[in-house]
Parts: structure tokens; sequence; C-alpha cells
């Protein structure tokens, strides 16, 4: 499973990007925010999903594990697929997206190409009060925390982990490894 992706962009186009990596070139979808973030010749770094399907393999590409995990949630409901999961990341932020869940607002839901007021509804009852945790914003924590569940450990398993880990690493991506050494010390 390819999770990351450090590269120079080598192409763009609609809704897509080449980031060349170690000598290949992968294909990656991205969101409008951030394909429009990157421009041909620049270093790109992403949090990545590998999408398999019996005729593809298809590379989606997010900017924040917490982007990432959010896709991770809307490809868990029924109807949805990365493409729409792709088209409602641009919406807004995580946070914004969450709101959004949260209030029940499906016709801005409804907006976004292929998602029908139904697809919307059951997006609403799946999700709401499902994203973020309550009373607290989508900062680091909640995306480490996102990104460990997504990865399919529990959410009381992920947190013990975290607070083990507590603020001694100081990016998202060195407090989600120390959790991970930490999760994966306890499997023994």
């Amino acid at each position: 499973m390819i999770i990351t992706i450090s590269g120079k962009v080598t192409h763009k186009g609609a809704d897509l990007a080449v980031i060349e990596a170690a000598g290949l070139g992968y294909q990656v979808f991205l969101n409008v925010a951030t394909l429009g973030r990157m421009s041909v010749g620049s270093a790109a770094r992403l949090w990545t999903h590998e999408y398999l399907r019996e005729d593809a393999r298809e590379l989606y590409g997010f900017s924040s594990q917490a982007e990432l995990a959010l896709f991770g949630k809307l490809l868990a409901v029924s109807g949805v697929g990365p493409k729409m999961a792709l088209h409602i990341l641009d919406l807004g932020s995580v946070a914004e997206i969450d709101k959004l869940i949260d209030k029940g607002d499906v016709d801005m839901l409804s907006r976004v190409p292929r998602v029908g007021k139904k697809t919307a509804q059951k997006i609403v009852l799946e999700l709401k009060g499902k994203l973020v945790e309550p009373g607290r914003g989508a900062g680091d924590g909640d995306e480490v925390l996102a990104a460990l569940v997504d990865l399919g450990y529990g959410r009381d398993q992920a947190k013990e982990a975290l607070s083990r880990v507590g603020e001694t690493e100081k990016t998202v991506e060195a407090r989600l490894k120390a959790a991970l050494r930490d999760l994966g010390r306890g499997k023994r």
C-alpha cells in the first residue's frame, strides 16, 4: 500500500498530477485546492490512498492526513466512490465539511457533482458527529487520531497510544510514527 509520495510534479491535468519519485511517474488524482497549489517542476509531498479494483489501480492524493481520513470515511458510505469523495473535499477544509455534515446541510452536499439528494442524506446520516471529536477542532491531535483510526486501530487504542507519545514529538508525521511504534510494541 502506498501511504505517501514525495517527488517532482512533471505534469498537471484537469484533476490529476504526475509525481515523479525514484524514477517512476505516478498518476495521482487530486482535489481542486491541492492541484491548484502545485506547479510543474516543483516538489510535492502527499498523503495517498491507493484504490484497487478488478480493472484499475488508482492513486488519490491529499495535502494532509485529515483530508485522507475524511476521504476514507466518505468511501465507507455506501454509494460514495473515490471520485465523488474527492469532489466532496472541494467543498472546503476538513473542519468546514465536518460542520456541513453535522448541520445536516444536504443542499450544499448535493451541489457536488454526482451527489444526489439521497446520497447526501446518506452521508449526513452515516457521518454526522463521527468526523471530529466534539469540543475539538481539526488540529494535529485529531489528524493523527483520525489517521490511526483510518488505519484500523480502535479510537480508544489510538488515544491511549497518543497519550503515551505525549507532546515530545512536534510534527504530525513524527507523532504518527511514534504512535505506530507504540501500537506495534503492544502486539508482541
